[in-house]
């Protein structure tokens, strides 16, 4: 009998899948906008109690977004990871070390508070534990010693899930939390004789782990096959803040090597997002689409080949005076700078508050369609028939009805136009005319084997 966490996820009908950014201490916004979608969704379920674990289908997470993927599996809700989040960014970056110990050991803090304060947090629950984890969870790490990005995910059916899911939660996140310069890299033993060196997830174009959660859930290598479509798969990706700042040129020929080395995360991950930003509004229908840049706009007249892919959610604060403007709140602009740290526990409650009056203003009910409404009748499960499969079924042979068609040999090369396409025929070949008047063409050696004259 299959678990219920395996039924949730092969159910038949919509899917919806949750996508949380890496970004140290600024998760905390990233809560501000979940606790407003849970509201949202108990509202619209007439349900006080309904959990984002279960209305999302897969939750996953890079960095700090994992830590919060991880508690939201798990049956969380945003209030008690908020409240938590407190007490873990006071504790992860509580205590730095000093410049000397930095400077010779390359970390800016110590591992053991990390480590210790995420085992207590979540306790001895494992990868595979389909009980306790309640919904489809992908932790997203990045091994440094093969350069690859590796998406963890708790699917049974997963190609490595049995080598995986024994690994305790709490070191999955760990793994994906080591970012350098901050934390050691993590050692794991990930098969026989086999140890990976793991570091943060968000030293991968997967800091925003949008665009690789979309891609787990329907390409055929990983379990999940869920149908694309924009009824049929709603993402929502939620960021921890977008520095909206632009240096002067003269700023950058006094630039030193500490302070690129500063600036340097805050360019991949702004890479990132633009990445997947761009790459997700073309393939979408998403009514939280924003301007690229100035040449491509924001893709509303674009599509994958005519058609989208999935319906797309995007949340994210820009941190800058004028926005922070919009919410009633006044920064300078060095206090803007200060509040993007990633590692300053002293901002929590800033950034708290700015994560909550941005849900305010840019979450709306209706970008939560009723086709995703989890009580909605789903649709009649279609069996679909593909051609890479064997279909072990009770087979009978059957011959053909006679049928009168009819034909000319063509002694010369020629095409015939249909439906599918061009159909290309050679001399010698002949011109069909089926029972409908369509035409089609046949090879002649196919045509003498199988039709005799009426």
């Amino acid at each position: 009998m299959a678990s219920p966490l395996l039924e949730k996820l092969h159910r038949p009908g919509p899917k919806r899948i949750l996508a949380l950014d890496g970004g140290g201490i600024r998760g905390v916004l990233t809560l501000g906008f979940l606790e407003k979608m849970e509201e949202i969704l108990r509202k619209q379920h007439n349900n006080p109690d309904l959990l984002l674990c279960d209305y999302f289908d897969l939750i996953g997470g890079t960095s700090t977004g994992s830590i919060i993927a991880a508690g939201l599996a798990m049956g969380m809700s945003a209030a008690e990871l908020k409240k938590a989040y407190f007490e873990l960014g006071n504790i992860i970056f509580g205590k730095k070390k000093n410049m000397l110990n930095y400077l010779s050991k390359s970390e800016k803090y110590d591992a053991k508070p990390l480590t210790d304060a995420l085992r207590s947090f979540y306790g001895d629950v494992v990868l595979g534990d389909q009980e306790k984890i309640k919904t489809g969870l992908c932790v997203v790490t990045k091994r440094a010693d093969t350069f690859s990005t590796w998406p963890i995910i708790n699917h049974p059916d997963g190609k490595y899930y049995e080598e995986n899911k024994d690994f305790p939660l709490w070191q999955v996140v760990r793994a994906s939390t080591a970012a350098p310069t901050y934390f050691l890299p993590l050692v794991l033993e990930v098969g026989p004789d086999e140890k990976g060196v793991f570091i943060d997830g968000g030293v991968s174009m997967a800091n925003n782990p949008s665009l690789q959660l979309f891609l787990i859930a329907t390409l055929k290598g990983f379990p999940f096959h869920w149908k694309m479509g924009p009824d049929d798969l709603l993402l929502a990706s939620v960021g921890t803040g977008n520095l909206s700042k632009t240096y002067r040129n003269q700023n950058f020929s006094r630039t030193s090597l500490l302070t690129w080395a500063a600036l340097l995360p805050e360019i991949f991950m702004h890479d990132t997002n633009h990445f997947n930003q761009l790459i997700l509004q073309m393939m979408s229908n998403s009514p939280t689409a924003i301007r690229i840049d100035s040449e491509i706009g924001d893709l509303h007249h674009d599509s994958l080949n005519g058609q989208h892919a999935l319906s797309y959610l995007r949340y994210n604060v820009d941190m800058n005076q004028h926005f922070l403007e919009t919410l009633g709140l006044n920064y300078s602009v060095k206090e803007v700078i200060d509040l993007c740290a990633m590692d300053n526990a002293k901002n929590i409650a800033k950034l708290a508050e700015i994560g909550e009056l941005s849900s305010e203003k840019l979450i709306a009910p209706d970008h939560f369609p009723e086709q995703f409404n989890l009580n909605r009748k789903a649709k009649d499960h279609i069996l679909r028939i593909t051609q890479s499969k064997k279909w072990d079924l009770p087979f009978e042979k059957v011959v053909k009805k006679e049928i009168p068609v009819q034909a000319v040999q063509i002694n010369e090369p020629f095409e015939v136009e249909t439906i599918e396409g061009i159909l290309h025929a050679k001399a010698g070949d002949y011109l069909m005319r089926g029972v409908r008047g369509e035409y089609y063409a046949i090879d002649q050696d196919i045509f003498k084997q199988t039709y005799e004259k009426y």
